[in-house]
């Protein structure tokens, strides 16, 4: 199973800024956007079926996003994403954000999600199979913490330079 799905997206006139850059406030919904479909085509896993089924979806407690270097009209965006964490009620996957050919980060964010139970407006545990699923799309980063999106920011950043 491919723990890191890949997308591309091209990045349109109206999300921009007057320089032509991506406004800061449209990475999330790009971002959301890729993990959204990565769920539905690699994994089966549609998100509003669900919640309709359940009655429980997640929402977002918690976006860090680290803004590398800006990605323009027109630019074609790669986008990786990955499951880094579940608990019991909790996600956070991770979002990252290159150019056409993966040699520019642009940004990394993660995002962390509790499960909530949409009538009753409370957060509730994820049931026995969707941790089943959570656990078998997870992909284990060393030492998570989730103050530590700096170090991941840097390690992923280095990761693109040419080694001598």
């Amino acid at each position: 199973m491919n723990k890191e799905p890949e997308s591309e997206a091209r990045i349109l006139f109206e999300h921009c800024d007057p320089f032509g850059h991506l406004n800061n406030m449209q990475y999330l919904s790009y971002m959301m956007t890729a993990r959204t479909n990565h769920l539905r085509d690699e994994y089966n896993f549609d998100l509003f079926e669900h919640g309709k089924l359940t009655g429980n979806n997640w929402v977002v407690t918690r976006t860090r996003i680290n803004y590398i270097s800006p990605i323009k009209f027109n630019d074609i965006a790669t986008f990786k994403t990955r499951l880094l964490f579940s608990d019991k009620n909790k996600v956070i996957p991770e979002v990252i954000l290159y150019n056409s050919d993966k040699t520019k980060l642009h940004a990394l964010a993660w995002i962390e999600f509790t499960y909530f139970n949409l009538s009753r407006a409370k957060p509730v545990r994820h049931e026995p199979d969707l941790c089943d699923f959570l656990s078998s799309i997870e992909y284990s980063l060393n030492d998570f913490h989730l103050e530590k999106i700096d170090s991941r920011t840097n390690e992923v950043y280095r990761s693109l330079i040419p080694k001598k």
